[in-house]
């Protein structure tokens, strides 16, 4: 079960990746919409994932987590696929919310099975299996943005179909999984009701717990918002034309991926490094935004990125160990809610701070709202001990 897992998981996480969309969604939607409205778009993209969170992790937990990547991946597919049949305000209203209820379905049902299987079977290989899966993720976005500038110059839409196209691809390898056995229970709407109050209790059942919880949620939702919507308008307020951004950032993934091998390979890191590293990383990358123009950019957008990517790889295995299985995509589920707080937040105060101090402000107030939040939960988790009195975070 172990081998077959870990190859879907790793097929699945390419298919997923390739986002042929990420260099040329800005100017696509400026074609069609005012900034404001993109930011609607987004926000209520987000805000329908927040509300589909939590149920779509309690039947993960109670239905099957295969069954609802599959759904996932169906969804999103569809989604993209239909985008250059319409072009006014409502129809991308309606195609967020389904590429929102898409994404709540696989964000914490997939990491939930993977990290199953290796449990099931009292293997502690779940933290490099999931970042090398994280490692071809990036393959497969820097593969994306480099061939999606060049699919754009052919025909506007061959970006979205073709990545629509890849995530059906995704749901055919995804009914491949082998379910783990996780003790759950049937499904009826008072056990998942019951779910869903597990899964809130789980993340906040103990001060360790709770201050993972919290820097895990402050860490993810600044970098994932910086990743999903603040870098590709970063990239573009620097100055930089439809290639010349498609490599960039497409080589920033690329300088991602062999940074992140090698360290895998080279290097061990204790959990208390991970916890100390992320918020030094973070105020370097996003407090000088405000003072960046042209290629002076470039260093700080790619550390930006690899935040982003160590997040999944050097943390997700962290708050992993936490969780009881029986309720583990529940839990993930809460957390990811949690982060969606955090974007629309992030992204409706964006809409002032643009306006008056450009994109590189925006990038300004990550920075200081790092130091505000994340610097903050850093020292706490560290400082937190165990029952027995020791060190909460292993050393090793």
């Amino acid at each position: 079960m172990i081998e077959r897992n870990t190859k879907v998981f790793y097929l699945t996480q390419f298919s997923h990746a390739l986002i042929f969309s990420i260099p040329i969604w800005v100017v696509f939607y400026l074609r069609l919409f005012s900034p404001a409205q993109i930011a609607l778009i987004n926000g209520i993209t987000f805000a329908v994932q927040m509300l589909f969170e939590l149920p779509s992790g309690a039947l993960a937990d109670l239905l099957g987590r295969r069954t609802t990547i599959l759904i996932s991946f169906v969804l999103g597919g569809l989604s993209y696929i239909l985008i250059p049949f319409g072009d006014t305000f409502l129809y991308f209203i309606i195609l967020g919310v389904l590429l929102g209820i898409s994404d709540s379905f696989r964000s914490g049902a997939e990491e939930a099975i993977i990290y199953d299987t290796f449990k099931e079977k009292d293997s502690r290989d779940f933290e490099k299996v999931f970042s090398k899966g994280n490692i071809i993720y990036q393959v497969g976005l820097i593969t994306a943005t480099i061939l999606g500038g060049l699919l754009y110059v052919v025909n506007i839409y061959l970006p979205f179909i073709f990545y629509g196209i890849s995530l059906i691809v995704g749901a055919i390898i995804s009914y491949f999984y082998i379910e783990p056995h996780i003790d759950s229970e049937k499904f009826s709407v008072k056990n998942y009701v019951k779910q869903i109050e597990r899964g809130f209790k789980e993340v906040f059942k103990d001060k360790l717990t709770t201050y993972t919880t919290l820097f895990y949620v402050a860490v993810g939702g600044i970098t994932w918002t910086n990743a999903l919507y603040f870098g590709s308008f970063f990239v573009v307020g620097l100055g930089f034309n439809d290639a010349e951004r498609g490599f960039i950032q497409g080589g920033s993934r690329l300088i991602n991926v062999f940074l992140f091998a090698f360290l895998l390979k080279k290097v061990k890191f204790s959990d208390r490094f991970k916890v100390i590293i992320f918020p030094i990383a973070m105020v370097i990358a996003f407090l000088p935004g405000t003072f960046l123009t042209g290629w002076y950019g470039v260093p700080f957008f790619a550390l930006a990125l690899l935040t982003t990517t160590g997040r999944w790889i050097f943390l997700a295995p962290i708050t992993n160990k936490m969780f009881e299985s029986k309720v583990r995509a529940t839990a993930i589920s809460v957390m990811s809610l949690l982060i969606g707080f955090v974007y629309l937040s992030l992204v409706g105060i964006s809409g002032f701070v643009i306006e008056r101090y450009e994109i590189g402000g925006m990038y300004s107030v990550l920075g200081i709202m790092t130091l505000i939040f994340v610097v903050p939960l850093s020292y706490l988790l560290l400082k937190v001990k165990r029952h027995d009195k020791t060190r909460i975070l292993s050393t090793s």
